[in-house]
């Protein structure tokens, strides 16, 4: 196997799970069909290789197991449905988890030493919520390839990070064993399209699914924006999105002025979800240490308790409220709520190259914001609440950086009012004159 890949066997009793991805090519179906069938020679092992659906027992990885024993002469005996070392007694099975889309089956799954799940990216949350407390055994293992699909996969958005979890990232160049003929395809579709070679051939999720708001390429696109910031600016604004459950997270966002037109993120800060002192603390040190012109917070749910805390009982007028009410359809005929059309003030300013983001963590989240239609066909994001019952992250940088966004317009009027023609003042003494009837 690739030696970036060796690890799944000398680092194999250290990790629990293993999440393996990358383009096409990497040698990672090899590599693990090695791996079992030489785990399957030295222990009694029950050992399942699964994927969401599999009409067929050849969609699996039944055809590559059977070509290697045949390849190497191995003590197995293949029948039509499963797999049996002739001597450990080792069974090797294959299934779907979801066969014609009925509901997840545990059945044979509670015993399992280890499990290989093939196609990963196609495995849903509620997937994963039944098979990863139904592998109970201690020493049990699981195995994920996949090349992604989406940045918010369930799979890599569960495992990605967690000290139980061994990552590896690997495509067809860190593979020494892969073919010239699959190097040459490999180069035909990157002449005739990149998207596809990054995604395909290197592994990247797809920029954008097409209810998405962002796409990953317009947003790694403002790294190239000019964030020099010109004389006479510098002005600072924040977003802070305010925690709501115990495990989610505080969030700050604050942008720098850096012409007119252009803005660029200055600071990005998370912090766990504490009480409403400790939070108010934390939002008034930031706005103070960075020098903040003008702060927004997140006024449903507990974040109205700071916002009151710092206006009303500190008296500061710097502090303002986001609040997400409905927007009626003779007020705004595009957008349901202030935060939809505040996120679509983003979009425009991504668009025209007239911000700078680069934080990887933010931009992440920014691919993850999905918009529906509401029953006037009007656009409106899909909620957290929502998102969260899907498993996917609660997108609490990405809204900070809307919140902090809504005050851009604000602060151009103000900015512009400098530059209106001063009235003469022998005008407002002639309108005197005139309602005094003279």
């Amino acid at each position: 196997m690739p030696e970036k890949l060796l690890p799944i066997l000398t680092e194999f009793n250290n990790y629990r799970y293993f999440l393996i991805e990358g383009g096409r090519g990497g040698g990672k179906s090899q590599a693990i069909a090695r791996l079992i069938l030489f785990l399957a020679e030295r222990k009694n092992l029950r050992i399942i290789c699964a994927r969401e659906f599999m009409v067929n027992i050849g969609e699996s990885s039944y055809s590559l197991l059977v070509d290697l024993i045949n390849k190497y002469n191995l003590n197995f005996d293949i029948q039509a449905t499963k797999i049996t070392h002739r001597d450990t007694g080792t069974t090797i099975n294959f299934r779907g988890f979801r066969e014609q889309s009925s509901k997840f089956s545990i059945q044979g799954i509670e015993g399992v030493d280890v499990c290989v799940v093939d196609e990963a990216q196609a495995i849903s949350k509620q997937t994963l919520e039944v098979l990863i407390p139904t592998i109970r055994k201690n020493k049990a293992k699981i195995f994920f390839t996949m090349n992604r699909h989406l940045e918010n996969d369930p799979v890599y958005e569960m495992f990605i990070g967690r000290s139980d979890c061994l990552h590896i990232n690997i495509n067809y160049m860190d593979n020494p064993f892969c073919t010239d003929a699959l190097k040459r395809e490999a180069e035909e579709c990157k002449k005739k399209s990149l998207k596809d070679y990054d995604h395909i051939w290197l592994g990247y999720p797809l920029s954008q699914s097409e209810d998405a708001l962002f796409s990953r390429q317009e947003l790694l696109a403002t790294k190239n924006n000019d964030q020099s910031i010109r004389p006479g600016f510098g002005l600072k604004i924040a977003g802070f999105d305010i925690a709501r459950y115990g495990d989610d997270k505080c969030a700050c966002v604050i942008l720098e002025q850096i012409n007119h037109l252009k803005w660029g993120l200055c600071h990005i800060e998370q912090w766990e979800h504490r009480d409403l002192n400790y939070t108010t603390g934390r939002i008034l040190m930031l706005h103070n240490q960075h020098k903040v012109e003008r702060s927004i917070i997140d006024e449903d749910g507990i974040g109205s308790g700071c916002l009151d805390s710092l206006s009303k009982g500190r008296g500061l007028d710097a502090f303002s409220g986001f609040r997400n009410n409905g927007i009626s359809y003779d007020k705004n005929k595009e957008y349901a709520n202030p935060r939809t059309a505040n996120a679509y003030k983003l979009k425009d300013l991504v668009a025209k190259g007239h911000i700078y983001i680069d934080n990887e963590e933010l931009i992440a989240e920014l691919c993850t914001l999905k918009y529906n239609f509401d029953n006037h066909q009007r656009r409106i994001l899909v909620s957290k609440d929502k998102m969260r019952k899907e498993g996917i992250k609660s997108p609490n940088l990405a809204d900070a950086l809307i919140y902090a966004v809504s005050l851009i317009g604000e602060v151009k009027e103000e900015q512009d009012r400098q530059y209106y023609p001063r009235e003469p003042q022998y005008s407002k003494d002639d309108d005197l004159f005139k309602i005094a009837g003279v």
